[in-house]
């Protein structure tokens, strides 16, 4: 007996059972997907060119201090209203010197709170006052209210130009007034006569973050100076044509009484010298000096303009103290290394040179 098979079906593919409509569909589907994606990294990449260059750097945490912190946008703003009053900046130095300022704002409202030192709404009020419109005559005969008037209007042009709300420029000037009142409270402790040297200086900048020609125009000046005191040039001649203190180079260096412990790590120099001698030159890094003492004392009064240097000293000697106390970082720096830290200078600098009226660009 002959044993039946079963026939076999052949299907067609699932391939082939689509038709060509269904085909078309899905490479639709597929160039849809594919053209969308393009599109995404096409708006991405400027998108987050636009996020890195202008959203993310403002925001940036520069210095923190505690719980109290300072973004690469503050630093800009202020920087930018700055030079819409006082002109092009110095960016090599003007960012370091506003990081110190913000730091050591932070410090002196500690320890002023610590010490019960407050600065009232009136005093506040009278200071930037005085600050807009200040104590001229011009004021004297106009009614109250005129002067109110004019020293609104006075404000409100500063603020604008300064780049400044009212309240940020309240905070800085409140910091301002804490300063001095810590100064003077530390200043307490300061005797009122001390060991006092009549000196005067030579001046001269090592002006290396001025370039190498500026740097070397230096060395010669102290090289000449010096070559000048050893064969026994006046000194007063010499500081009138080369101390960068102009203030006393036109009173061939004078300075008048030092007080010991005003000039820090100068005052070992000062106070080695006899009346009538002179020091070899005294390179600090940043600073060549020459001094001269012409008479000294043991116990000698401190005039007023003197004692206000000795409270700075103590303030400076408090501030380098009081940094221990609290939890301070910083993030900011310029070159080429990539680092986290090294590229805010940069920015920065380019945010506020852009920010120059078109004739000072030009």
């Amino acid at each position: 007996m002959s044993t039946r098979r079963s026939p076999i079906i052949i299907r067609p593919s699932r391939r082939r059972q689509e038709s060509k409509e269904q085909r078309e569909q899905r490479k639709q589907r597929a160039l849809l997907v594919a053209a969308a994606i393009a599109i995404f990294f096409i708006l991405a990449i400027p998108a987050y060119g636009y996020w890195s260059n202008f959203i993310a750097p403002p925001r940036s945490v520069v210095l923190q201090v505690d719980n109290n912190e300072y973004t690469l946008g503050f630093m800009a703003k202020y920087l930018i209203g700055v030079q819409a009053l006082t002109g092009p900046l110095n960016m090599s130095k003007e960012p370091i010197a506003l990081l110190q300022m913000l730091q050591q704002n932070e410090l002196v409202k500690s320890g002023a709170e610590r010490k019960g030192i407050t600065v009232s709404a009136d005093e506040l009020d009278k200071e930037i006052k005085e600050r807009m419109i200040g104590n001229s005559p011009q004021f004297a005969d106009l009614p109250d209210d005129q002067v109110e008037r004019e020293f609104n209007e006075a404000y409100i042009q500063y603020l604008n130009t300064a780049n400044l709300s009212e309240e940020e420029h309240r905070d800085l000037v409140n910091n301002n007034l804490l300063k001095e009142k810590l100064k003077d409270s530390l200043g307490d402790d300061i005797p009122t006569s001390s060991k006092q040297a009549k000196m005067s200086w030579i001046v001269i900048p090592s002006k290396r973050e001025e370039g190498e020609d500026s740097m070397i125009a230096s060395q010669k000046a102290v090289e000449t100076v010096s070559r000048g005191l050893e064969i026994g040039e006046d000194f007063g001649v010499l500081a009138e044509k080369y101390s960068q203190d102009r203030n006393t180079a036109v009173n061939g260096g004078y300075y008048g009484w030092v007080a010991e412990g005003a000039f820090g790590m100068l005052d070992e120099t000062i106070f080695s010298l006899s009346a009538g001698e002179t020091s070899e030159a005294i390179d600090t890094g940043d600073t060549t000096y020459f001094f001269t003492v012409s008479e000294t004392e043991e116990e000698r009064i401190i005039d007023e303009d003197m004692l206000d240097r000795l409270k700075e000293v103590a303030l400076l000697e408090w501030l380098r103290e009081e940094q221990g106390n609290h939890r301070i970082t910083s993030c900011f720096g310029g070159g080429s290394a990539g680092g986290p830290c090294d590229w805010q200078m940069d920015w920065l600098a380019k945010r506020v040179r852009t920010a120059l009226p078109e004739d000072i660009n030009q």
